[in-house]
């Protein structure tokens, strides 16, 4: 999973088991008992609450809310900035440093946007030529099923003829009869 999903599936990994065992976490009294209480038992997790484990993992998305405690983090660090008493250089340099870090947030969030928009513009362009795939088969289908009624209608005439022909000719019973000479 590290592989897969980098080093961001340790701390995954860790909230998942935190959430799922956090009733029995929250009767500990203190953190001594608590740290015994995770050494002891998770390591001892059945098989059906390790695949719950790792399903919960894969299904977590963390990102954003990683991305809103950064932000807080920075405006935290603002505030503690405004209220110290640091020399003009050093406020300058972290504003700076803020600055930058913001910039390249922005710019990562602008090229996920290009890749998304890229990507919105391809689905765009497939749904727009399975629909005229779709029309075309609806054009077909309706050719189809008008050749089929016209070979089901002509397939019924050629019974017809061959139910006459196998009666052969019928007699004619409004001409004059047999006379008897």
């Amino acid at each position: 999973m590290i592989f897969l999903q980098g080093s961001e599936v340790i701390f995954k990994v860790a909230l998942s088991l935190l959430g799922s065992h956090k009733p029995l976490i929250l009767q500990h009294e203190n953190l001594e008992t608590i740290v015994d209480f995770i050494k002891n038992t998770l390591p001892n997790l059945g098989l059906v609450q390790m695949e719950k484990t790792i399903s919960q993992v894969f299904e977590m998305d963390i990102s954003k809310q990683l991305q809103a405690y950064e932000v807080e983090y920075h405006v935290l660090q603002e505030e503690l900035i405004d209220s110290s008493p640091l020399s003009d250089n050093q406020r300058m340099d972290k504003l700076e440093k803020t600055n930058s870090s913001l910039r390249k947030q922005n710019l990562d969030l602008l090229e996920q946007l290009q890749v998304a928009n890229g990507r919105i513009q391809s689905l765009e362009a497939t749904i727009e030529k399975l629909l005229i795939s779709e029309s075309k088969l609806k054009q077909a289908t309706l050719a189809l099923e008008l050749e089929r009624s016209a070979l089901l209608q002509t397939v019924q005439e050629l019974r017809g003829q061959m139910t006459a022909e196998l009666r052969g000719p019928e007699p004619d019973l409004t001409g004059p009869g047999p006379t008897g000479d």
